[in-house]
């Protein structure tokens, strides 16, 4: 009797879920920890030419200037530039010797 409740157990497919997600967890760990102690991976990621150090670069001109950062542009002169008048490309339109911006004619109501 023993062994044919044993041999029902082995049989039945009610645990396989289970142990199939515990091993896909273990493969993706054991996947990711390999990408992540990597030389190269790091190197990637960190330093002054990283992904971030790009991503931040990248943002810190669309932020001031209102437009992608392209490879063809100086980064470093256009970043350094102080803007006391305003004479600021994104603010002014030179053609017209207009601002971009608008506001009320009359100023809002109390």
């Amino acid at each position: 009797m023993a062994k044919f409740q044993c041999s029902k157990v082995l049989n039945s497919e009610e645990g396989q879920g289970v142990v199939e997600y515990i091993l896909l967890l273990a493969v993706v760990s054991t996947i990711t920890f390999m990408v992540f102690k990597d030389k190269n991976f790091k190197a990637f990621i960190k330093g002054d030419s990283g992904m971030f150090a790009t991503m931040k670069r990248g943002m810190m001109y669309s932020y001031r200037y209102g437009r992608d950062l392209q490879s063809t542009e100086n980064y470093d002169s256009a970043m350094s530039y102080e803007y006391t008048s305003n004479q600021h490309e994104q603010y002014l339109n030179k053609q017209r010797n207009e601002s971009h911006y608008f506001m009320g004619a009359e100023p809002y109501g109390q």
